[in-house]
């Protein structure tokens, strides 16, 4: 006669018959997903923000450069953070499907950029100062570059970078929203590129992949960071 199993005794029977099978399976090798063409919709992540796939004219707008060091609280270099960009373009358009000014926007202009940080913790970008727009009747923002920079053991950060100088700044509501004892940390001066050292010029210019050197008309500004680790 068969043995009747209560269904208590028939469901640990499938769990161990099933956990089995699962370890039978980890421990076969497994062979590596086949990689593939990215095909022509990948979108540029790079650092240079003025060059576009198969785009044909640069971007309008005032060339600048941005570079600077990720830091721990403690001053120490952070290594292989990835340090991520996105702003408008010279017509005040965002690349997003919810801004009412796409019919405006630059096609010719990259718009979100990323970079790894090197040994040193230090990041470059080539981009173009973003324009002014409009958020309501009352309230225009200023340029500005939306920053995010996330590493393994690191809290997230997202800020904003302004440009010094800038009358906006001391009307908009997100920037006035920082302790005024801060908001000189995500203030960055711009200067002539011709007047920076020309160990800096190289090395920012190398960071871009620029053999060149630096356009004589463009400007550079430096914006150090600081993360927090996790607890």
């Amino acid at each position: 006669m068969k043995k009747k199993f209560t269904r208590r005794e028939a469901l640990a029977g499938s769990f161990l018959v099933a956990g089995s099978a699962a370890m039978s399976e980890a421990k076969v090798a497994k062979s590596v997903t086949p990689a593939q063409t990215e095909g022509p919709f990948y979108p540029d992540m790079d650092n240079d923000l003025t060059r576009v796939q198969g785009a044909k004219k640069k971007p309008a707008g005032k060339f600048i450069y941005v570079h600077g060091t990720v830091y721990d609280k403690e001053g120490k270099p952070v290594e292989l953070a990835v340090v991520e960009i996105w702003q408008t373009d010279n017509n005040g358009s965002y690349n997003h499907a919810g801004d009412p000014r796409q019919a405006d926007r630059d096609a010719n202009f990259q718009f979100f950029g990323r970079c790894v940080t090197d040994k040193k913790g230090h990041y470059t970008f080539k981009t173009i100062k973003p324009a002014a727009y409009g958020v309501r009747e009352n309230w225009q923002r200023p340029p500005h570059i939306h920053y995010k920079v996330y590493r393994h053991g690191f809290e997230d950060l997202t800020t904003q970078l302004y440009f010094a100088g800038d009358p906006l700044n001391a009307k908009d509501g997100i920037f006035n929203n920082v302790p005024e004892k801060d908001r000189s940390s995500v203030t960055v001066h711009f200067n002539p590129a011709p007047q920076i050292g020309s160990d800096l010029a190289k090395s920012i210019a190398d960071g871009v992949g620029q053999k060149k050197g630096l356009e004589k008309d463009t400007t550079v500004g430096r914006f150090d960071i600081v993360i927090n680790a996790v607890a």
